[in-house]
Parts: structure tokens; C-alpha cells; sequence
């Protein structure tokens, strides 16, 4: 809804407005009037304006007057000039002081329609556009202080999430979970921000200007909403919600934990709270573990191996279950380190990661090209770039694009649609998710470009292929 300011020393022409706009203009609030220039910037002061109606002569302080100050107070709002004169030097003046719309008293109705739409459109872009920004700066702020454990103090924080109460972290499936994450996101209970969105799953802040009780209780009945359907549901583990920002590292913790226990479990509900009882022993089977921590390095996302390892010792490992899975996973790479002279849980995780490292290092000399095409199996449902892919594999775009193309003969968008189809296949064949929901799993953003590609290299609409299918 549009807050509009309406600006005129004479009290019928103000009505007259508001009466025009109520009829006309439904999309816009009418927030005020002001009968001169001073109690429109009084009025600017205390409530959210997006858009001022502004007469030009007024007794007092004039129009463009009231225009540079109320730019100083709220330089986001945006002016429309209403004035019974018709002249260069009052037009001029105010497309300096940025007013691109200027409407003559009396006014043709089709023309103020259009003038407002026109301003409300660009009001709406540009707050799109700096929302974009702050989820950007938002995202890249959690992600260093929140998920890689950065020290920050509280006030930092509230510079950046002014409106935060309360707060928790949820990990998410990332192959059934893109439209669990869009439902969170258009939601008007609370604000959704994601902090990191590549590998196994992705994760994301929800807070809100309310207690935590009410914030759990409403994030799971939203879930709950969101995935009661005949659809396959997503894994989702959940951090407790804290009122203190400085805790969020433990509920982005307790959130990964949640996921990896949920994941093993065989139980119909998918979703959850971290349990914070003490377990007796760790629920996470050694040998299991070690494969898939092997498997994740296999396909190029240390993260998600990372954060097996990381939630196996908030689970309550010991030193010995850590060691014993390390050695495990040492076997794997068939390597050697001098694991039983490890004394403390600190030394472990550098361990591991050392372990990282030298599969990285090894794989990278052994075969760069594998390890390109599996980063692309695993990122190709993101916005992934060849420039991107290329360093991972610590090349050149330029030689790797004709090394790529020479080892599998595709060039790297090819190959990238093929593992889309591949994808789309899948979820036709095996889903009934919509056309829609398989396009964001698959990496698109269009159906109906979808469709284009799908016919083309199939042969057949995606409709038609699922059909065929089901036959089978």
C-alpha cells in the first residue's frame, strides 16, 4: 500500500484529492493532509510518507521549499507538483530538485492516473531494489558472524535487523525444500533470511518484533501448513529461538543437529526441534558416518562433510568417538596422520579438516575435470556460472571452456541443461510436484522456458513425457 501526503493550502482541493484517489487509485493509502509546506514536513516526521501530492504556492513555507527538506528527513519519498500555473521557471525548479511529475490545476483525470501509477512503479522498484541490497548484506552478515562463528557484538547486529525480538535458525533439504523456503519468505508472520543456500541443504534466520514462544509455536504450525500436502516433504531441523543475537550459533548449531538426526530417522514427521535432552550415546552410526562425510568430499561439498562432523560432536561425541570416526574416514582416503596423539576436541576439527584438504589436493592433481562435473551435478540447480566452476578446478575460464569441451564434448552450458533435464525427468517420472515447483528444483525460474527447452531436446512437452511415463 502507498502512504500519500496530500499538500494544499486550499481545504477543497484537498478533499477534492482525497475523493479522486479513493475512487481511482485503490492501491494507495491516504496517510494525510497538511495545509502548507511546514506541517508537511512535521507530518513527514512522524509517519512513513512514500508519496507527497505537493502544491507549489502556498502562504508560509512554499512547495519546493518544503520539498528539499522533507528529501532531507525521508530522501526515499518521492513528489507529484499540483499548481494552477503553467510556467518554465516553476517547472524547472522543481525537476531540479528530482520531481519528474508536474500536473496543471485543473488537472485531466486519465492524466493524474497515470502521473501517480507512474511514480508508484518507480517507488516500488527502487524499495524492491534496496530490499534486495539488505537481504544481500543481511545474508553475507549471518553467514561470517553466525555460521563461521565471527565474534560480533548485539549492536552491530540491530543496525542490520532492526525489527529482531526474536529469532531461531532452520536447516532445510535443499531438493524438497526451494518452495518451503519461498512460503517462509512471502509470509507476513516474520522475516526469512537465507544465510547460506549451496550443498545438501541451506539454512536461514526467521525472526520477528515478538516473544519466542509465539515464534515457535507460529513457525511450526507455518511448516506444518507447508507440508501437509501429497507432495514428499522436505527434512527440516530447527534451532531453539533465542532473544539474544549472540546465541544465534547455537541455534544455527542445534538446527544442523536436528536435520542429520531426522535425516537417519525412519519417523513420518520431517520436521522439528532440536531435542536438548542428553543422549547417552550418539545416534549417528560410525561406519554410516565416515561414507558420508566420503561421499559428500566426493561430490565437492566439504561443507556438508563438515557439518556431519560438527553435528556428531554436538551430539555429545566423546574424544575416542571422534577419533575412531576420523580414523575411519582416514581409512577411506587411504591415508596416514598421526590421529591417536590427538588430545582434545579442538585438535580433532583441525584434524578433519586437514583430511579435507589433502582429498582436495589430491583429487585436484588427479583429475580436475571430474571434479568439475561433479560440482556441476551437485550446484546445477543454483545460478551456477562457468566462471564459477572453473574456480573450484583452479583454471582459467578461457582453457577451462575448451578443456571441458574437449574431455566431455558438451560445452559447460549443455552440459548444465543435461543435468537439468535429467532432473526434470526425474520429478516427472517420479513426483507429482507442478511444472512449476520442478522448474525451481531443477534451477529454472520459467516454466514456459522450461517447456521451450524441454520440447526441443526431448522431443515432447513436459506434460506429454509424464503422461508417457506414467503409462510404463
Amino acid at each position: 500500500m502507498l502512504n500519500v501526503l496530500i499538500v494544499d493550502d486550499e481545504k477543497i482541493e484537498r478533499l477534492a484529492m482525497r475523493k479522486f484517489m479513493t475512487d481511482w487509485l485503490p492501491e494507495c493509502h491516504i496517510a494525510g493532509e497538511a495545509e502548507n509546506g511546514k506541517k508537511a514536513v512535521e507530518f513527514v516526521r512522524t509517519e512513513p510518507v512514500h508519496l507527497v501530492l505537493m502544491d507549489i504556492q502556498m502562504p508560509g513555507m512554499d512547495g519546493l521549499t518544503a520539498i528539499k527538506q522533507i528529501k532531507a528527513i525521508s530522501p526515499h519519498t518521492k513528489f507529484i507538483m499540483l499548481t494552477a500555473y503553467d510556467t518554465f521557471d516553476y517547472a524547472k525548479q522543481a525537476m531540479q530538485e528530482g520531481v519528474k511529475q508536474y500536473l496543471v490545476k485543473p488537472a485531466d483525470k486519465d492524466e493524474t492516473i497515470a502521473a501517480i501509477r507512474t511514480v508508484a512503479a518507480e517507488i516500488q522498484q527502487e524499495a524492491s531494489q534496496r530490499q534486495a541490497v539488505a537481504a544481500g548484506q543481511q545474508s553475507k552478515w549471518l553467514e561470517a558472524y553466525v555460521i563461521n562463528g565471527q565474534s560480533y557484538t548485539s549492536t552491530e547486529f540491530q543496525q542490520l535487523f532492526h525489527e529482531f525480538e526474536a529469532g531461531l535458525v532452520i536447516a532445510v533439504q535443499r531438493t524438497m525444500g526451494n518452495q518451503l523456503l519461498i512460503d517462509l519468505q512471502t509470509s507476513p508472520l516474520f522475516h526469512t533470511v537465507p544465510i547460506q543456500v549451496s550443498g545438501e541443504l541451506f539454512t536461514c534466520l526467521i525472526y520477528r518484533h515478538q516473544a519466542p514462544g509465539q515464534l515457535k509455536a507460529d513457525i511450526l504450525q507455518a511448516i506444518r501448513t507447508a507440508t501437509t500436502n501429497d507432495q514428499p516433504s522436505p527434512v527440516v531441523g530447527m534451532g531453539h529461538p533465542v532473544s539474544n543475537p549472540l546465541y544465534l550459533q547455537k541455534s544455527a548449531a542445534e538446527a544442523k543437529l536436528s536435520y542429520y538426526q531426522r535425516k537417519k530417522s525412519p519417523g513420518v514427521v520431517r520436521y522439528g526441534f532440536y531435542q536438548t535432552e542428553a543422549q547417552s550415546h550418539p545416534l549417528i552410526h560410525l561406519p554410516e558416518l565416515a561414507d558420508d562425510m566420503m561421499q559428500a568430499m566426493e561430490e565437492g561439498r566439504r561443507e556438508d562433510a563438515l557439518a556431519l562432523f560438527d553435528a556428531f560432536e554436538l551430539e555429545g561425541a566423546t574424544l575416542s568417538q571422534l577419533k575412531e570416526l576420523l580414523i575411519l574416514f582416514k581409512s577411506r582416503l587411504r591415508t596416514d596422520w598421526p590421529i591417536f596423539t590427538i588430545n582434545t576436541l579442538a585438535e580433532c576439527r583441525q584434524c578433519c579438516e586437514h583430511l579435507f584438504d589433502v582429498y582436495e589436493a589430491r583429487t585436484q592433481t588427479v583429475n580436475d575435470m571430474e571434479r568439475a562435473k561433479r560440482y556441476i551435478k551437485t550446484h546445477f540447480c543454483e545460478q551456477i556460472t562457468l566462471e564459477q566452476t572453473a574456480a573450484y578446478v583452479d583454471l582459467s575460464p578461457t582453457y577451462f571452456t575448451k578443456r571441458f569441451k574437449d574431455v566431455t564434448g558438451l560445452t559447460f552450458k549443455e552440459y548444465v541443461t543435461n543435468c537439468r533435464l535429467d532432473k526434470i525427468k526425474k520429478l516427472l517420472k517420479d513426483s507429482s510436484l507442478s511444472l512449476k515447483e520442478i522448474t525451481y528444483q531443477a534451477g529454472y525460474t520459467d516454466p514456459n522456458y522450461v517447456s521451450r527447452v524441454f520440447k526441443k531436446m526431448v522431443g515432447c512437452s513436459p506434460k506429454e513425457y509424464r503422461k508417457q511415463t506414467v503409462k510404463k
